[in-house]
């Protein structure tokens, strides 16, 4: 402002500035909450089917909100019925947190379930948010959910759906291991990461092992979380490749900007965003050729190249022996199994599976996953989210008119800039993608200050 305008401001009062230029184009952030009756109720008439909350507390004050539309319902009948959920930080004035349940496509990319705003993360909102979840989409058979070791959402999915499993993120564990023993070099890293994704018992127990030798108190750490919550070959239902939950924190990078709007702006900006994603992965899935999703056609194609150097003898016409160098691998096509243990956690054939359909001429259409294909990626967006009216064109009852919802109680945002990013972890920052490079001479590794090519 000094320099292009010869205005000199203080900090506040451009943060003033600023506010009031938001204000004006977004309008009053207390007038937002006013506007939640109507516009659920013009989200359930023009999406029926939906399932959409808004609770109050006594004194009229806003508490919750839940949406869950018709599209998104009818999809997730063609997703494999694991549910990643985690809570993100709102910025607005009136602060609070939004919750989101998300799943994988057949592509493997995010496929949105729902999204609410509630006051915090607690056992009382998220009790409240699966109760939502659960009259929007039930339960059904091999259902999970993932999520970081959130107490809350292990108190709530307990009680809600007493029956279903809850998984730990395993990134959020290792983090823990990281902060809690300052173990975090590379031999552990690995070996971590490794025994987690184990497809047979003896993988797991011989990387265990190694584990110990590292350090017997992590061994023990994980023992106590319960090998079932993290580990794959544990888990008493398929996680497949949802070992992480990487799609919400993804998803939470979508709507970092979004986060910092009024609620009414919020909820709305999350319709449209599932308004252009259904649109254009319905594209993408008219324009896929291939029987598979093109993730895991990709990883099938992967498996193939690899399989045909494997020999093999049949001792059933299912029943194959499969010889991958020095090892030797049973493959039961008829049980959709394999000795490696892959064909059945992935249920995707594996390259001994590929090999043995290969010595008998047949095709892998009958052993993938249904999760995984074209037709499933079609259903899943075969309903469009159509847009909503002009606001000035709709037509609401008076009695939702006179509703009255007040904003939150509690303290509201102290006047600063708010962090839009999460801080990172010490992994996160050593990853290459956040390597230290030199201002000199552009090398990695170190800065200019350390350089020994400065002439």
């Amino acid at each position: 402002m000094l320099s292009e305008h010869r205005v000199n401001l203080s900090y506040m009062q451009a943060w003033r500035a600023k506010e009031k230029a938001l204000q004006f184009l977004r309008g009053n952030m207390a007038d937002s909450y006013s506007k939640l009756p109507k516009y659920f109720y013009i989200l359930e008439e023009t999406y029926p089917g939906s399932v959409v909350k808004l609770k109050k507390t006594a004194d009229e004050c806003f508490l919750y909100a839940f949406v869950a539309l018709c599209t998104s319902i009818s999809g997730w009948q063609h997703c494999r019925p694991v549910v990643v959920v985690d809570g993100t930080l709102l910025k607005s004035a009136y602060r609070g947190i939004m919750l989101t349940p998300s799943t994988m496509d057949a592509v493997g990319t995010i496929f949105p379930l729902a999204y609410a705003v509630v006051d915090s993360e607690n056992d009382a909102s998220w009790k409240w948010f699966f109760e939502q979840f659960k009259q929007a989409y039930g339960e059904r058979p091999s259902m999970c959910v993932v999520s970081d070791r959130n107490e809350s959402i292990l108190k709530a999915t307990s009680i809600v759906y007493p029956d279903m499993p809850y998984y730990s993120c395993m990134w959020h564990i290792w983090t823990n291991i990281r902060s809690k023993f300052k173990k975090g070099h590379l031999q552990l890293h690995e070996l971590y990461f490794a025994t987690t994704r184990s497809y047979t018992l003896d993988e797991f127990n011989e990387r265990m092992s190694k584990i110990e030798e590292e350090d017997p108190h992590v061994k023990s750490y994980l023992y106590d979380i319960g090998y079932h919550r993290w580990s794959r070959v544990h888990a008493t239902v398929n996680r497949t490749w949802t070992m992480t939950s990487n799609i919400a924190e993804s998803l939470n990078v979508v709507t970092k900007d979004a986060r910092e709007l009024p609620t009414f702006d919020l909820l709305e900006y999350m319709r449209t965003l599932l308004e252009r994603w259904t649109n254009e992965k319905l594209l993408k899935a008219n324009g896929t050729f291939t029987f598979l999703g093109s993730e895991f056609n990709k990883e099938l194609e992967n498996n193939r190249t690899l399989s045909q150097k494997l020999r093999l003898r049949a001792s059933t016409d299912h029943i194959h022996t499969v010889l991958d160098g020095m090892k030797r691998y049973i493959v039961c096509l008829e049980n959709k199994k394999c000795s490696c243990g892959q064909f059945q956690l992935e249920e995707l054939p594996c390259v001994h599976a590929l090999a043995a359909l290969r010595h008998k001429n047949e095709t892998y259409e009958n052993y993938c996953s249904p999760y995984y294909t074209r037709e499933s990626l079609l259903r899943t967006y075969e309903i469009p989210v159509n847009p909503l009216p002009d606001e000035s064109k709709w037509n609401v009852p008076q009695r939702i008119l006179d509703e009255v919802v007040n904003p939150p109680t509690g303290d509201k945002r102290q006047p600063e800039r708010p962090q839009k990013e999460r801080y990172k972890t010490y992994d996160e920052i050593k990853s290459k993608k956040y390597k230290v490079s030199c201002g000199n001479c552009r090398g990695e590794g170190y800065n200019k200050r350390s350089c020994k090519n400065t002439p």
